[in-house]
């Protein structure tokens, strides 16, 4: 098979790249799961928020929006985003903390503002009193249908001629004639350009291409779906965290979302969720709100990869002869996916990136693999 382009990684980076790539190159995507979106792209919260301390990703997120609001006709059949909102709580002698959180999203134009204890409370009835003193909130944070915009990055990429190899691990890759020589156990794939979206495995993908790895950081995190007495009518109130991030809860109908906020480095593997971390979360959660876990319904564990300043990678390194990184996206990888695959399709194109990602302060030289705050080359490279 011969095409212009071929991404390794089927999860949210891998699809969406796909769509906006095949806009104007062929393109083929190989999985090594049999189902795409198997790995962190299925084990979501599924928020929009930019509350996000990493400021090269929050500005990408920032850029995101647009496509969220009005996705291209015929991508969805809905909407892909609910009105939710999003509140940090902090104890007393934390409220100078969350000065910081409000201006970070104030810096890329969204709203933010400080809660006192009572407000807080109303938005959030189930917080315990004596441990509030403030909040921050952010009213413009959503829910994202996460399956909706995984279906239209797909079906889109599809209708243009796409071709999709799930359950295909990669064996070896090769540059050589000028182009990229990807043999699978079924198939061999020829193309120009290659793109690493593999996710937590972008590294491994890396070495196997002769190129050198970032040092990625894969970290383990913990959430579960949970039914609770001691909240009322819990499906308005917004997307909380406490500001220590030892828990956050996002409402939902018939259940809730909780998680211990885990960061625990990890091998890149498939993960199942650890019972006492689920127990520890139950117990930050009833500890710091009025809720009483009566059932826990699924758990799970996902890892959140990140590059070492926290920041996205996208883009080749000087010189790279076709490899192009879509990685290091560190648990924002739904609600940056749009510019962030965007960026890369003008990487790949040697277009400029769109307007709005200019006029948000991003450039290719804040996502490059080789940009000054990473390592040269990694640890053991």
């Amino acid at each position: 098979m011969r095409k212009d382009v071929v991404i390794v990684g089927g999860g949210i980076a891998g699809v969406s790249a796909a769509f906006f790539l095949s806009q104007g190159m062929s393109v083929a995507l190989v999985e090594r799961e049999s189902t795409l979106g198997h790995h962190s792209s299925g084990r979501t919260a599924a928020q929009y928020t930019l509350g996000i301390a990493a400021d090269t990703m929050r500005r990408v997120a920032a850029a995101s929006k647009d496509f969220f609001e009005q996705p291209p006709a015929g991508f969805c059949g809905g909407s892909l985003i609910a009105q939710r909102g999003c509140l940090t709580v902090a104890r007393s002698g934390q409220e100078s903390r969350l000065q910081g959180i409000r201006e970070q999203i104030r810096s890329v134009g969204a709203r933010a503002r400080i809660t006192d204890a009572g407000e807080t409370l109303s938005l959030f009835p189930a917080l315990r009193p004596g441990g509030v003193a403030a909040g921050v909130h952010e009213p413009d944070a959503m829910d994202l249908d996460i399956a909706a915009l995984f279906n239209g990055y797909a079906s889109g990429a599809k209708a243009r001629g796409a071709v999709f190899v799930p359950g295909e691990p990669v064996l070896s890759i090769e540059r050589r004639g000028g182009m990229w020589h990807l043999r699978t156990p079924r198939t061999t794939i020829e193309a120009s350009v290659l793109v690493n979206a593999a996710g937590a495995w972008a590294d491994q993908v890396a070495v196997l291409a002769g190129e050198t790895p970032l040092g990625l950081q894969p970290m383990r995190r913990t959430a579960f779906n949970f039914v609770a007495e001691g909240g009322a009518s819990p499906d308005t109130w917004p997307f909380v965290s406490n500001l220590d991030y030892r828990w956050y809860i996002r409402p939902g109908r018939g259940h809730m979302l909780g998680s211990l906020c885990d960061a625990v480095l990890a091998a890149p593997e498939e993960l199942r969720a650890r019972d006492e971390d689920v127990a520890q979360a139950i117990a930050n959660i009833e500890g710091d709100t009025t809720f009483r876990v009566k059932q826990v319904q699924s758990q799970w564990a996902g890892l959140r990869t990140f590059a070492a300043d926290r920041n996205p990678v996208v883009g080749p390194r000087a010189g790279s002869q076709g490899f192009h990184w879509l990685a290091g996206q560190g648990g924002c990888g739904i609600l940056a996916s749009p510019a962030l695959a965007q960026a890369l399709a003008a990487s790949v194109l040697g277009d400029e990136l769109p307007p709005v990602q200019r006029e948000l302060g991003l450039s290719f030289a804040a996502l490059a693999p080789d940009r000054q705050a990473l390592p040269a080359s990694a640890p053991g490279a």
